[in-house]
């Protein structure tokens, strides 16, 4: 229990120092490499009740199969501290919303606590236009959100996500 407490302590942190490297940056998005296949595609259904539609977004819908692999691919590509900060950046780059980009630029993936996907990702809401999914890792789980964005599925988000009860 220690040690979950201790890499999710240690997941916030490198979110949250992610959040705060860098400010005033701009990067020109790159194209998203192919989506993974085979991914499950339901909708939890508490967590689905939990959010429900905010007033004036998109209407809850069936997941894109291509966000909900943007997600999973996300994770992998993430996953990976022992990269140098140049590569680890150049494989995401391509796969987050120009904000997104910014915040990673300056992180250092040392920092990183996960190295790979232990799981199927589970979607927690989906509308025609946004997919959250929680992405479990050997770190613990990481809640991704991917929007459309002139038709390509890219990470605006990621934060820890709760633990299950």
């Amino acid at each position: 229990m220690k040690r979950i407490c201790a890499q999710a302590i240690t997941l916030a942190l490198t979110l949250a120092l992610v959040s705060v490297a860098s400010c005033g940056r701009t990067s020109t998005p790159q194209p998203t490499p192919p989506a993974t296949a085979g991914t499950a595609l339901t909708i939890d259904d508490q967590a689905e009740q939990e959010h429900g539609d905010d007033p004036g977004a998109a209407p809850s819908a069936t997941p894109a199969p291509a966000a909900v692999d943007a997600a999973t691919g996300y994770v992998q590509a993430w996953a990976h501290p022992s990269l140098d900060r140049a590569a680890w950046y150049a494989q995401l780059q391509p796969l987050v919303t120009p904000e997104y980009a910014e915040l990673l630029a300056d992180t250092d993936p040392a920092n990183v606590p996960a190295t790979t996907v232990t799981g199927a990702p589970r979607v927690v809401r989906s509308t025609t236009d946004m997919v959250v999914a929680d992405v479990l890792t050997d770190a613990g789980g990481i809640r991704v959100t991917v929007v459309n964005r002139d038709g390509r599925w890219l990470i605006a988000t990621v934060v820890p996500a709760p633990e299950s009860p």
